[in-house]
């Protein structure tokens, strides 16, 4: 067979495949749920000294006491901060996910079509 010949058979080749619906060579991409890492634990709030009395809003405690408590309380608002960041992000990859579900079941009803 000539080169001319070879030619002439995949361009014809190339042309029917053409013509056939393009369903029938879909490939469906299932999505990967997306994991929720271990690391999503709630902050939980530290208490206030006893010396404390939070109803009239008054202390009794000496400065260590009360820096040390100011201290916990930036700690936890930097640790709630990074919890709402990593919910987000969460959020986001879910509806990616979700996203992706429905282009993946319109994928896969098309190829049952």
């Amino acid at each position: 067979m000539t080169r001319r010949e070879r030619f002439a058979k995949t361009v014809v080749t190339l042309a029917l495949i053409s013509l056939l619906p393009s369903t029938a060579w879909a490939y469906c991409s299932e999505p990967s749920v997306p994991d929720v890492p271990s690391t999503y634990n709630r902050p939980s709030k530290p208490s206030a000294p006893y010396c404390v009395d939070t109803f009239s809003n008054t202390h009794t405690c000496d400065d260590w006491e009360i820096d040390n408590y100011n201290s916990e309380l930036s700690r936890y608002r930097d640790e709630v901060e990074e919890y709402i960041r990593k919910l987000r992000y969460y959020v986001s990859k879910a509806e990616t996910y979700y996203s992706e579900a429905v282009s993946y079941a319109q994928c896969e009803a098309n190829n049952i079509e």
